[in-house]
């Protein structure tokens, strides 16, 4: 079982840890009390400034002002300023779903996830009069791992309307793709919600969290997952992110309310779900772990790396044709991860399907970045792969 891992959600990487974060918001309407949030112990108390994540510089204002001027009346606002947007001749923003910041920071360093260019794009539309908002969007999920925790990306646009026309600006292209996709199989479009400035902040100081979480910064996580919660109080991926913090704490009680408290806020949250049950396993907790242990493995089954972890227990059992059917299975999700293509190689090769395996390992070196030391590995060896997959 994936018990040494945890999931937690970022948003606009939004990301989810197997004790990752996730940007599942409440229910809608649901009214409750907040519970207390429980104090991390032995850790040093640590204070975080708010963050505006709206605030529009001057070269901002400028370039709101060339390319969507308040005096134009009878020309595309929202278009003219999405495309400079976009375009490398103009603005040339590098898309990097790992790095938050705010509208002003994407700006200046020209980068950024989906949140922080959507933050752009919503402060210089409302600079140059418009009305914009941020959009959460339906896409397929997408799974990293990043020193030993799996995170699971959401998706956030930004929203103009002009002349009574709404115009989605993504960077990613992912919303675009995804709209192509519904119309040319469901001939309708898949769900996509309007969030606040309150959410849209809330995710940011999340996204913080989920960065030095990852870190191992378990004090700064904390107060940025706190700083989430005051700003959104609704917001349960945050409370699963928070169960992390407490588990890798050794705070086992508080992790096994923050996931709950998650739950209770959005009974479909996976993430919490998934890591309340590796929670109830490393406990031994085997009655509790039986009661959602349903549920998560048919989570389980849609996450990547969970297959490559199966594909490696079949290795192990020496169930090779299974071992191959699992990671080809991770791979149809995540065909770009090349830790999935080199657990293919070592079990092509422990089937005796050397050629394949040499086929594996070269699609692996083409994707790992530079030191990744896969060019020392040899197919005479397949221990030499374990270390790596």
């Amino acid at each position: 079982m994936m018990t040494g891992r945890h999931h937690v959600y970022a948003y606009a990487r939004f990301l989810s840890a197997m004790g990752a974060l996730s940007l599942l918001t409440a229910c809608a309407g649901q009214s409750w009390t907040r519970p207390a949030i429980p104090p991390l112990e032995n850790q040093p108390p640590v204070e975080v400034a708010d963050v505006d994540i709206l605030s529009v510089s001057g070269e901002m204002m400028e370039f709101a002002e060339q390319h969507a001027p308040r005096n134009l009346k009878h020309a595309n606002k929202a278009f003219n300023l999405a495309y400079a947007s976009l375009d490398r001749n103009f603005l040339n923003f590098r898309y990097d779903p790992s790095i938050t910041l705010s509208a002003e920071d994407a700006f200046r360093l020209k980068q950024g996830n989906c949140l922080s260019f959507s933050s752009m794009i919503v402060a210089m539309a409302r600079a140059a009069g418009l009305v914009a908002w941020y959009q959460e969007v339906d896409v397929p999920q997408e799974w990293s791992n990043i020193n030993e925790t799996l995170l699971v990306a959401r998706h956030v646009t930004a929203v103009v309307e002009d002349q009574h026309l709404e115009y989605v600006v993504d960077i990613s292209r992912k919303y675009n793709e995804q709209e192509r996709r519904n119309r040319d199989h469901f001939g309708i479009y898949h769900w996509r919600r309007k969030i606040s400035d309150k959410e849209a902040l809330a995710q940011f100081y999340n996204n913080l969290g989920v960065d030095e979480l990852i870190a191992g910064q378990l004090a700064e996580a904390h107060a940025w997952f706190v700083k989430a919660l005051d700003t959104d109080h609704d917001a349960g991926f945050v409370w699963s992110n928070l169960g992390v913090v407490y588990r890798r704490n050794s705070q086992d009680k508080d992790a096994e309310k923050s996931y709950k408290v998650a739950l209770d806020l959005d009974s479909g949250n996976s993430t919490a779900l998934n890591n309340l049950y590796a929670l109830y396993i490393e406990q031994g907790n085997e009655a509790a772990a039986r009661d959602v242990q349903a549920k998560v493995e048919r989570y389980r089954r849609k996450n990547p790396y969970y297959l490559q972890h199966l594909s490696t227990e079949a290795m192990e059992e020496q169930r090779y044709k299974a071992a191959i059917n699992l990671i080809r299975r991770a791979l149809k999700i995540k065909e770009e991860e090349y830790r999935f293509h080199l657990t293919l190689a070592r079990a092509q090769l422990l089937s005796g399907d050397k050629s394949a395996a040499e086929s594996s390992l070269d699609r692996a070196r083409q994707l790992a970045p530079p030191d990744s030391e896969l060019d020392s590995l040899s197919l005479s060896d397949p221990d030499q792969f374990i270390e790596l997959d």
